[in-house]
């Protein structure tokens, strides 16, 4: 009985040492999110700048080259963006699973990491969205962002530049606003605000950067692959009746995620799920709420 409180302990303190390890990942994965969109966003706007004319505005006529440019380099950034959170799902998958590393044979924690990870590229959330369908929604939105962006400020500068001339033709002052919509056309300028709403400026419709969306996306998947390898390994650990849903320390703003850690439904004690079906982790997205093993008291 010793031998079998002595386990249980070692397996809470890796639990709480995998969450941190979870929690790491997801900073770094995020620090990794921003480089990846930062050097896309940097590329964009070097292009930008090539195609500004003599006069260091994006004229009408390039727009179109500038646009392409703008879809292949976010095709090298998808690539390299979904390879990224491919290989952070497996790692956190791996953490989830190596807490048991001592209690289940080896065969069986790769079996289950596999399983996590395949669970998670598949999983149907309730708004019908799979993981694939999140990548090409980022995709589409960040194009979109963009695209939007630059032709509103190529197209308006256009009309500012022909009104300059004939006000300066007139021998007339530019008005503010006028000169406003040139300057936002002038190359340095425009790849500037393609550098911000890439790398962590809100955009008007989602009031969001762009690199905030895939950061949300990778943090949901990294959590949910480390709980569900940690959840498919507990319930095939000697001695084990449930998992209790545990709140970060960080959480502060109370949410479902309070009720899912306080109800004692099944009668094993707050929080406590007698398996991985009956367990609402995780509650929403983007969740830093996590699972712990609780073992017979016999």
């Amino acid at each position: 009985m010793a031998a079998n409180r002595d386990r249980a302990a070692l397996i809470r303190a890796a639990t709480l040492a995998a969450v941190e390890q979870r929690n790491q990942l997801g900073d770094e994965s995020a620090q990794d999110l921003l480089d990846t969109y930062g050097e896309a966003a940097k590329a964009i706007a070097e292009h930008i700048q090539r195609a500004a004319g003599q006069d260091d505005r994006v004229g009408l006529e390039r727009l179109q080259n500038v646009l392409a440019h703008v879809r292949e380099e976010l095709r090298r950034l998808q690539e390299r963006r979904d390879g990224q959170l491919y290989r952070r799902i497996e790692q956190s998958a791996r953490l989830g699973t190596g807490v048991f590393a001592g209690a289940l044979p080896e065969s069986t924690l790769f079996a289950v990491n596999h399983s996590a990870v395949a669970f998670v590229r598949s999983f149907t959330a309730a708004d019908g969205l799979q993981l694939s369908d999140r990548l090409w929604r980022l995709n589409r939105n960040a194009a979109q962002v963009l695209t939007d962006h630059i032709q509103f400020a190529v197209i308006n500068g256009e009309s500012a530049h022909q009104a300059m001339l004939r006000s300066m033709g007139r021998g007339e002052g530019v008005p503010a606003d006028i000169a406003n919509a040139y300057n936002d056309s002038r190359g340095g300028n425009l790849g500037r605000r393609v550098r911000s709403l890439m790398t962590g400026e809100a955009d008007p419709l989602s009031g969001r950067g762009v690199v905030y969306q895939a950061e949300r996306v990778f943090r949901t998947e990294i959590n949910r692959a480390h709980g569900e390898a940690y959840m498919g390994a507990a319930f095939q650990t000697d001695g084990v009746v449930g998992v209790r849903f545990r709140l970060s320390p960080n959480h502060r703003v109370r949410d479902v995620c309070d009720t899912h850690a306080t109800s004692d439904r099944y009668g094993l004690g707050p929080g406590v799920y007698p398996s991985r079906e009956a367990c609402p982790w995780p509650a929403h997205p983007n969740t830093l709420s996590y699972v712990e093993v609780v073992f017979s008291p016999g």
